[in-house]
């Protein structure tokens, strides 16, 4: 088999300190591991100086969730950028690639290689356990900015999908009181038998000066300059919606509004956690290959 002539049985490439707790996670598993571009040194498996002797070690390649932004790998540890097509030239026939939000572009031409790609939040566990993760991080950004408790403050959550469910039960569990928004009448049904109530987001700027606490999920701009300017001027605003987010930070900073966009919640708050979940996901597809 050809993988039997590879050095490694991974290569880890760049991400944030999921990456890194995920290269220890499969060391101590007795996997050999290789890695490039981590945000952190450490002592778990060989580092690799190119990116093409990363690719050329091992038969699975693992990168971040997401796996780019702008084109580029997403990574921090490198001053120069990483464009995702470096990458594919890179990547070999029978190889298995795993990341996350993984652009159909490049799986379409991995595909054509030769290449199995994995991505990873395709998986529904993995996909749920992140929002835990995610909810977790973003209620830590809301104590740290606020100057008063969570506890029992008015919260509204805009948009009920899997981030806004979680987040909600989160915010009830602390006995807050939450209002959902959402333009999808199943969104608002579900949300209806969790928080206190649940209103179309056209209705949002009538109550906007109601809340303490403003968590957005939507990744499209839902709040704006008119709505930021009814809020109350101690309003905390933690926008976890995918970039460019759902917030009009600009419009919120001239408003006087404290308003931040918060992505890689889970690589911030559970990196340990959520690489534990990511080794399951990983684990999994290869024993189900090693079957086929």
């Amino acid at each position: 088999m050809e993988s039997l002539c590879y050095a490694y049985d991974f290569a880890v490439i760049g991400g944030d300190m999921r990456q890194v707790y995920l290269a220890g996670e499969l060391a101590r598993d007795g996997r050999k591991v290789c890695h490039y571009a981590l945000c952190q040194e450490t002592a778990c498996g060989y580092q690799a100086d190119l990116l093409s002797q990363a690719c050329d070690l091992a038969p699975s390649i693992i990168c971040p969730i997401p796996m780019s932004k702008n084109g580029n790998i997403c990574q921090s540890a490198l001053s120069q950028a990483l464009p995702i097509e470096q990458l594919l030239a890179h990547l070999r026939p029978s190889q298995t690639f795993f990341a996350g939000c993984v652009p159909d572009g490049f799986k379409e031409e991995a595909i054509v290689r030769g290449v199995r790609v994995v991505d990873l939040m395709e998986d529904t566990g993995l996909a749920l356990f992140n929002t835990l993760a995610t909810a977790e991080g973003a209620l830590c950004e809301a104590i740290k900015r606020s100057p008063i408790n969570l506890h029992k403050s008015r919260c509204a959550v805009l948009g009920y999908g899997k981030c806004g469910c979680t987040l909600v039960s989160y915010l009830k569990g602390m006995f807050c009181q939450v209002q959902v928004f959402s333009e999808q009448d199943a969104e608002r049904a579900r949300a209806a038998l969790v928080a206190d109530g649940a209103g179309d987001l056209s209705t949002l700027e009538k109550s906007a000066g109601d809340y303490d606490f403003i968590f957005n999920t939507i990744p499209a701009r839902v709040v704006d300059a008119g709505i930021l300017g009814k809020m109350k001027p101690s309003v905390t605003i933690i926008d976890i919606a995918s970039a460019p987010g759902g917030v009009d930070l600009a419009a919120a900073e001239e408003a006087g509004r404290d308003a931040v966009l918060c992505p890689g919640l889970p690589g911030k708050y559970a990196p340990s956690s959520s690489a534990g979940a990511i080794k399951e996901v990983i684990e999994k597809v290869l024993d189900r290959r090693s079957e086929e």
